[in-house]
């Protein structure tokens, strides 16, 4: 456990039931304050370029001529699923499980974001709120976010409240809650208030408690750059790579237009066409092309659309699980591909290539969804 205000004790990690077991995410700050002056801090802008809050996501927060407050960022108030912290006062074992004070991000709910859990004390006499910060992504497969980072967010909000004329102190202090995402086991501290005043949080222990790469090899003259069959290879890529890219940036042009529609169901609009139109592109534009290049255009093209879209999200990490599946569509739809093509459809032997394709295509779209049942 580690001890806060000398007076509470926190478990480190942040759980999506009441219990231990289902740890998720660590505990990567922690603020020393007021828990209504560290919110309003973080939901007040002072400095920086930034983009416009949607309406329902304003500054609550009143700033004085007289009182500096706010960090660069105006942190919207956010949506997300409900994780739990341990908090006990002296006995360990006679704690109470707390859900989010309140939830802030700064990004887009369908595209890539920074996403804080705030947990303030319970009790009115302790005055600091403990933080859980990441990264993460919106994953059109899985219907839900991806946590990318840790480590990204916990130095966003340090350099948010680096350097400014309210802050005391701040540091990091190692305690060991390394398991989860790319957590090292560091934990920012932030006092606020008067300048050497000392830190009110005392650390005292802990409870114990995995690219998609391809390679065509051509011995296709130069010539044959502008041959059909190599366009059509192109089309079908490209076919796949802008509507990928469509459902991603357009769904989020939609939501930051829309501030007061849920995110959610912008998401449920936009998803039959990834669902319905990824394999649609595959068959309708594999038609000319023989097997071997249908192939290779179908799962290169989305393979592709994937690398673009992480790149765009500043993605730089992805979990085993993710890479697989990824990997497996790319492949269904390289299946479909090939049973469309020309040459397997003069081909009087019946290689079942579509309904392959299709049957792992549906398998791949359900599979991430059997955690919803």
């Amino acid at each position: 456990m580690a001890t806060v205000d000398n007076d509470s004790s926190l478990w480190p990690y942040t759980s999506p039931a009441t219990t231990f077991e289902e740890r998720t995410l660590p505990i990567n700050v922690i603020i020393a304050g007021d828990p209504a002056d560290t919110r309003r801090h973080l939901e007040e802008r002072s400095r920086g370029e930034w983009n416009e809050t949607a309406p329902e996501q304003e500054d609550v927060g009143v700033e004085t001529d007289d009182e500096i407050v706010g960090t660069a960022t105006a942190w919207g108030r956010a949506d997300g699923s409900t994780r739990y912290v341990y908090v006990a006062d002296d006995d360990p074992t006679g704690g109470r499980w707390l859900d989010e004070s309140y939830q802030l991000h700064d990004g887009e709910y369908l595209g890539s974001r920074h996403h804080i859990r705030a947990y303030a004390s319970p009790d009115d006499g302790d005055e600091w709120t403990a933080i859980q910060a990441h990264q993460e992504h919106w994953d059109w497969f899985r219907l839900s976010h991806t946590v990318n980072s840790v480590e990204d967010s916990q130095q966003y909000v340090e350099r948010e409240f680096r350097d400014r004329r309210y802050v005391s102190d701040l540091r990091r202090v190692h305690l060991g809650n390394d398991r989860g995402s790319d957590a090292n086991g560091w934990v920012t501290i932030i006092d606020l208030g008067d300048g050497g005043l000392p830190s009110r949080l005392a650390m005292v222990g802990l409870l114990p408690g995995a690219v998609l790469i391809g390679r065509v090899a051509s011995r296709t003259a130069p010539r044959a750059l502008v041959a059909p069959r190599l366009r059509h290879a192109f089309l079908l890529a490209g076919s796949l790579i802008g509507l990928y890219l469509f459902v991603r940036f357009g769904a989020v042009a939609v939501e930051t237009r829309t501030g007061d529609v849920d995110p959610r169901l912008i998401a449920g609009s936009f998803y039959p066409l990834l669902a319905v139109g990824l394999p649609v592109c595959a068959y309708s534009f594999a038609r000319p092309l023989d097997r071997q290049t249908a192939f290779a255009a179908g799962s290169i093209g989305f393979a592709t659309a994937i690398l673009l879209d992480y790149t765009f999200l500043g993605v730089t990490r992805l979990p085993v699980n993710v890479f697989v599946h990824r990997l497996s569509t790319a492949v269904a739809l390289g299946f479909i591909a090939v049973g469309a093509s020309h040459a397997e459809r003069i081909d009087p032997e019946d290689h079942g290539f579509v309904r392959m394709g299709v049957l792992l295509w549906v398998v791949t779209l359900l599979v991430p969804l059997l955690r919803f049942l």
